[in-house]
């Protein structure tokens, strides 16, 4: 008997590792993508979107885009929050330009619109209080529309399984000293979200930053010599001149494509070796701003709201993403 398909909401802000985490979606027949929701995030809304639709029509696919929120919740009021945001541009060495996530990405523009006549918030309500099955939520950007929606119909979490969300850290962090990205973004979006009171696992930047591409790897996609190799090599390469130069990771010349890891652990959880049940807490302002606080006391007295996963088995990462991107071939 054919094993049930898990349905999935996605929730990208598409760059690069938001781009390999839809593809791989797609080419996952465990997986039956009902929507991909798009936010401000790595860029602002109206390129996340269309680099979203640019991903769908290479991989040859029709699936509903909703155009989701232009700016957090209240983040951007507090001016000091933009000062410490880092830039997704810089300059190497050799006097070239990087970048992590480039405005649009290197595709054909899109001949396809996002879904007209609603927005994000409205289309999560919609979809999930008259959803006929359970759904997963993969949460891959800012927080900021799910948690609009939650706010706005609390009794939209009675019909989702599972969030999963790329978010947090615990020894390890990247907008800031205490924040990760996505929280930074919105901090006050992920405090709604983390107590919603469903099932929530947690890709931190300790398991994502395990979750790497090497050149090795940009080798192999680019001897398939085909439109999907080619993409995928040439964005591996933006991210290893990117952290190189601007976020040097604990060794050269590795890629982290943070996003993919979320997608991978729902195929196979054991792709995450190391899981911690947790109370997670999001400072929202001042020195700490975005920073997830774990409670890793044994004695704690608040309940636990997160699955935390810290570590990665690096190798069964980059496997399995390799192994499930190569079922492109035939497209």
């Amino acid at each position: 008997m054919e094993a049930k398909k898990r349905k999935i909401i996605l929730d990208v802000d598409t760059g690069s590792d938001d781009a390999l985490a839809i593809m791989a979606a797609l080419l996952s027949p465990e997986l039956e993508i009902v929507g991909i929701c798009t936010v401000n995030g790595n860029r602002p809304v109206e390129f996340t979107t269309e680099n979203t639709l640019r991903v769908l029509e290479l991989m040859k696919q029709d699936i509903p885009v909703i155009r989701g929120c232009a700016t957090p919740i209240v983040a951007t009021l507090d001016p000091l929050r933009k000062m410490r945001q880092r830039s997704n541009d810089g300059v190497n060495a050799e006097g070239e330009k990087v970048t992590y996530h480039a405005e649009y990405l290197p595709l054909p523009p899109a001949t396809k619109k996002p879904l007209p006549g609603t927005n994000a918030v409205c289309w999560y309500i919609d979809t999930l209080m008259n959803a006929k099955e359970n759904l997963n939520l993969v949460l891959t950007g800012p927080l900021t529309y799910f948690a609009l929606a939650y706010r706005a119909e609390p009794d939209i979490v009675k019909n989702v399984d599972e969030i999963i969300i790329m978010s947090g850290g615990h020894d390890q962090r990247n907008s800031t000293a205490a924040s990760e990205y996505n929280v930074f973004i919105d901090p006050e979006a992920t405090a709604v979200v983390l107590d919603c009171g469903v099932k929530i696992t947690m890709m931190t930047l300790d398991s994502t930053h395990k979750a790497n591409m090497r050149p090795k790897h940009m080798e192999i996609f680019r001897s398939w010599k085909n439109p999907v190799g080619d993409f995928v090599a040439e964005e591996i390469e933006a991210r290893l001149k990117a952290y190189n130069t601007m976020q040097p990771l604990h060794e050269p010349d590795i890629a982290p494509i943070h996003d993919a890891l979320c997608i991978l652990y729902m195929l196979d959880p054991t792709v995450v070796t190391k899981i911690r049940h947790l109370r997670c807490d999001v400072v929202c302002g001042g020195i700490a701003d975005g920073q997830t606080l774990f409670d890793t006391r044994h004695f704690n007295d608040a309940p636990r709201n997160v699955y935390a996963c810290l570590d990665t088995d690096e190798e069964k990462f980059a496997t399995m993403l390799v192994e499930i991107l190569s079922r492109s071939k035939g497209l």
